[in-house]
């Protein structure tokens, strides 16, 4: 059997004789007990108990012919069909494992994320996490240098779509001219307010719900989540303060 099959099979919940019996269900594109007894040289008892799981969990399935049981194992594009659509499950089911995470869990953990799409993790996180509102501290030009222009304005319409405000505190001078989608008002569930012209920032941070998200400039070509109760309600606070002195 092809070690690099087994180990993917392993993976994905399944022991090496079940990953075995399926392979050999496939190569044989369909079989009995029997067949698959003598293919594996083990006993057919012992293949009955593991089809029996294999069925269960989908990866075969049984129809008859006659008397005779046949096993058909499922296809592999329909295998990938199944993960691929587990995963798009996970996806949308994520805010509630973190949310479940940030009532029950006690430790913060941080992801990194670095390369051309690096700041996208951020941006899809909180699509996915917002529930009303999310607050930023953000150099306007480092969107429009780290994100793709098309990109962020499908986000930006994506995040008006879902009904997610913003309130954003900006460096004036580093303003991106002629972008309109990139602006204040009621259009685009955005208010801006703009911090002192003395301060720079060479980051976005971003607080949402119990996470922060930090896109870093292009020459450290990275991005961060913070997932933490206690850093995100402090950075949320020094957020209001400085919004509530920040002229508009």
């Amino acid at each position: 059997m092809d070690n690099n099959l087994i180990s993917w099979l392993l993976s994905t919940g399944l022991d090496e004789q079940r990953a075995e019996i399926y392979l050999a269900c496939l190569s044989l594109s369909e079989a009995t007990a029997k067949e698959l007894a003598q293919k594996l040289n083990i006993g057919r008892t012992a293949v009955y108990d593991n089809l029996r799981v294999l069925e269960e969990r989908g990866y075969i399935k049984t129809v008859f012919s006659g008397k005779r049981k046949i096993f058909i194992p499922l296809h592999p594009k329909e295998l990938y069909k199944k993960f691929e659509g587990l995963k798009l499950q996970l996806k949308d089911l994520l805010p509630d494992f973190l949310s479940l995470y940030a009532v029950e869990g006690t430790k913060p953990f941080v992801q990194i994320f670095t390369g051309k799409y690096a700041a996208r993790e951020v941006y899809e996180d909180i699509l996915a996490t917002t529930k009303k509102e999310y607050v930023y501290f953000s150099p306007q030009d480092l969107t429009y240098i780290m994100v793709d222009k098309n990109y962020i304005k499908k986000w930006i319409g994506r995040r008006i779509k879902n009904g997610i405000h913003s309130r954003s505190l900006r460096i004036k001078p580093r303003e991106v001219p002629g972008i309109e989608w990139l602006g204040a008002g009621e259009k685009y569930l955005r208010q801006v307010r703009y911090l002192p012209e003395y301060v720079d920032l060479k980051s976005s941070v971003y607080i949402y719900e119990n996470n922060i998200g930090v896109i870093s400039t292009a020459h450290e070509d990275s991005a961060f989540i913070i997932h933490s109760t206690d850093l995100s309600f402090s950075l949320r606070q020094i957020f209001e303060f400085m919004w509530g002195i920040a002229p508009r």
